[in-house]
């Protein structure tokens, strides 16, 4: 089930006469356990989701997760027998494509070989993944300095990790988007991930006290990419996107968790269109260690009653710490050991 085929239904349902109350609906799957319908809630013509089956199936602690915008219902109706019944309905005309995205996302786990209790348990699951996404990720896209970030982290889970480390532990070692204080964690080795615009004396903006503490790691490494704005010879983020689940289709299980990883990040599909128009091109990567003297604020040496801070450093300044992408490679290579 595909985002597109959800909207054409929905489109098509509300094409039919209005109704004062009660949905129309069509079945989207005929042989899931559960009965999964693309529904028009009426009043109001709202598009949503109906997934339902015998028994009664409650979440866990009878809790279920709210996304901004839509409108979720859970309730085990009792006549003429005993169902579970879960409605996800929107409410912000805005969030159209987004909310089509999360609904065939809940289609594909309903759908998944399992028990009707097992289908709602994931989509139930799979709410509550979306609950911070939609918080999160505005209508519009993510802006073009997020999309610089996701850029450079992916380039280097391309170019390092997927060079170097298996499909699945790769994608299972980039943990910025859950998200962590840095951008990847492969055993005792963790690399955070900047990209700046590349000029003279670039800045490296540091998001917190905890970026650059290597206290809870054996190794932290700060991989730094420069980039130019090339209309001709640069790479959108989607290109790289695309390029990368070619590289891990392969492997279902890493490809699953690496397209989970990009929702979790703000990347969705449908907002594809708007990031092609911006391409940059890699200037230069940067690998440095990040200990001793290293020029950063942590926890360990900020003044009492200072917190939640953001600061930059130059990155011209680093040569001292400076190592190869290749001793990089190494130290995660040796965590394999």
């Amino acid at each position: 089930m595909t985002p597109e085929r959800l909207l054409d239904a929905w489109r098509s349902l509300g094409e039919e006469p209005a109704q004062a109350a009660g949905i129309q609906r069509v079945r989207v799957d005929t042989e899931a356990a559960a009965d999964i319908f693309a529904c028009v809630f009426w009043p109001g013509g709202r598009p949503g989701l109906l997934i339902e089956g015998d028994g009664a199936h409650r979440p866990a602690d009878d809790r279920i997760p709210t996304c901004r915008g839509v409108r979720t219902v859970h309730e085990i109706v009792a006549a003429p027998r005993e169902r579970t019944v879960l409605r996800v309905m929107l409410e912000d005309d805005r969030l159209l494509d987004i909310f089509a995205v999360l609904s065939a996302d809940l289609v594909e786990a309903a759908i998944a070989p399992g028990t009707v209790a097992a289908a709602l348990r994931r989509c139930i699951d799979r709410l509550c993944m979306w609950q911070g996404l939609f918080e999160r990720v505005p209508a519009e896209g993510m802006s073009e300095e997020r999309q610089r970030g996701m850029l450079g982290e992916l380039l280097i889970l391309e170019t390092l990790f997927l060079e170097h480390l298996d499909p699945i532990v790769a994608v299972t070692s980039w943990v910025g988007p859950d998200p962590a204080h840095q951008d990847f964690i492969h055993g005792g080795t963790a690399i955070e991930v900047k990209t700046s615009l590349a000029k003279r004396h670039a800045r490296i903006v540091i998001a917190n006290e905890k970026q650059l503490d290597e206290r809870p790691h054996r190794t932290l490494v700060l991989a730094h990419l420069r980039l130019d704005e090339s209309a001709s010879l640069g790479e959108a983020l989607p290109t790289v996107v695309d390029r990368l689940r070619h590289a891990l289709a392969g492997d279902p299980v890493a490809s699953r968790m690496f397209d989970d990883r990009l929702m979790l990040g703000g990347y969705l599909d449908v907002h594809v269109p708007l990031y092609l128009p911006n391409r940059w091109r890699v200037s230069s990567v940067r690998f440095y260690r990040v200990h001793g003297d290293f020029p950063r604020l942590t926890e360990n040496n900020l003044p009492p009653g200072v917190g939640d801070i953001q600061y930059s450093i130059i990155a011209d300044d680093l040569g001292a710490f400076e190592i190869s992408q290749e001793e990089t490679a190494v130290l995660l290579e040796a965590e394999n050991g």
